[in-house]
């Protein structure tokens, strides 16, 4: 009895301190992030995520519609909450190495390597072009997506999420995407892979018709007829993280924009503080037919004419844009006689959609109210910079009584 006595009190003894050292925490049991349901995934994500004040990256992009016409860029963002932006182009086949942008969420800067000039009122989003954490927490946020694949990487289970967006849409990305798949770590709340596909269309779908602008909020691929589109093997984007490195406390003056030695202005801003006027009547979209017709259809071959109308009647001016970037027409008037009816962007896409091979234009329509003399002085401008080879509109409408 004494023998068993002493056999016990050993194993009870370890026993006792296995289930005070677990309790205490000092023998820890690593957390089981796999076999997670999609909610779980976007749950612990999200949380992560969120402790994430400050993070340095640096990744690669491949981009382009085929495996032969691709452009790679080598690419470092940084980012501060709640809005600090940088990012540096590392090495890149477009040869803009070494041009860098900095932002505080509302206003950017770009330093343009290839003619050492800076721009300190930029109109691009950082946070839109080269965030692609931002745009996976997006996602996740949604939780439209659903789980292709678990693996083990670094000893990290990570998951392929797949958020499907056919035929296009631009609501998570800055160009046209029909599907993104995205490596989540839910563990960090970092994304290490991300992979954009455009999924071009069949016979059965046509282009999108001159005028129609792509909807961010498509129908569900189960209400598209069979044959609607094919899924592309090829990416036309491709990022993949060489390094993240979060919560390193950096510093705000590392966002402050610093042009470097022997590099000036891009432009003086001319039209900066343009305001478009407002419009008065937006009841028919800028890409239909106004039911009562358009008395003077313009473009800018009509550039330097001058045109008489009458009350009533309506001008309607279309200039080319180039899609998804910053440029924009900015066209002042001066005199009286016509009122801004709408005005908005067009987008013309081809089947095998490259977003820079695709055509862009804005349009306005103006109503004759009144006689009168106006005058456009138009420029296709970046952040409203008055350059010398910048596209130009001029026009003169005089607006006279019938008869």
């Amino acid at each position: 009895m004494r023998n068993i006595r002493r056999a016990i009190c050993p194993v009870l003894a370890f026993s006792i301190l296995t289930l005070f050292l677990i309790s205490f925490g000092c023998i820890t049991e690593h957390p089981d992030y796999s076999n997670l349901t999609a909610d779980e995934l976007a749950d612990l994500y999200l949380k992560n995520s969120g402790n994430v004040v400050d993070y340095r990256s640096e990744y690669f992009v491949s981009s382009g519609m085929t495996i032969n016409n691709r452009v790679e860029e080598r690419i470092k963002f940084d980012y501060k909450s709640p809005s600090f932006g940088r990012v540096e182009m590392v090495t890149s086949d477009s040869d803009i190495k070494g041009s860098f942008a900095t932002s505080d969420g509302t206003s950017t800067s770009w330093y343009d390597s290839r003619t050492r000039t800076y721009d300190l009122s930029s109109g691009m989003k950082l946070s839109r072009e080269y965030d692609y954490q931002r745009m996976v927490l997006q996602i996740v946020a949604d939780r439209n997506f659903t789980i292709l694949e678990l693996n083990t990487t670094g000893g990290a289970d990570r998951y392929l999420i797949e958020v499907v967006t056919a035929p296009w849409s631009d609501k998570y990305t800055p160009y046209i995407s029909s599907r993104i798949q995205a490596g989540d770590e839910p563990s960090t709340g970092l994304a290490w892979i991300i992979t954009t596909y455009y999924d071009c269309n069949a016979e059965s779908v046509p282009t999108l018709p001159p005028g129609a602008i792509p909807t961010s909020t498509p129908p569900p691929v189960d209400m598209m007829p069979p044959g609607a589109y094919s899924r592309s093997t090829v990416p036309n984007r491709e990022v993949r993280y060489k390094a993240i490195v979060v919560n390193t406390g950096i510093p705000d003056s590392h966002f402050t924009f610093v042009p470097p030695e022997g590099s000036g202005p891009r432009c003086v801003p001319k039209y900066v503080n343009y305001v478009e006027p407002p419009r008065s009547d937006t009841s028919v979209p800028i890409d239909q037919p106004l039911p009562r017709g358009v008395r003077h259809s313009l473009n800018e071959s009509d550039s330097g004419r001058t045109v008489t109308i009458h009350p009533g009647e309506v001008l309607e001016i279309t200039l080319r844009t180039i899609p998804g970037l910053a440029y924009r027409w900015i066209i002042p008037t001066e005199g009286s006689g016509l009122e801004l009816m709408n005005a908005g962007s067009i987008y013309e896409m081809p089947e095998n959609f490259d977003f820079m091979s695709g055509n862009g234009y804005y349009r306005w329509r103006f109503q004759a109210v009144e006689p009168g003399t106006i005058t456009f002085d138009g420029i296709f401008s970046l952040s409203g910079c008055d350059i010398e080879s910048a596209k130009r509109f001029n026009l003169t409408v005089k607006v006279t009584e019938n008869g």
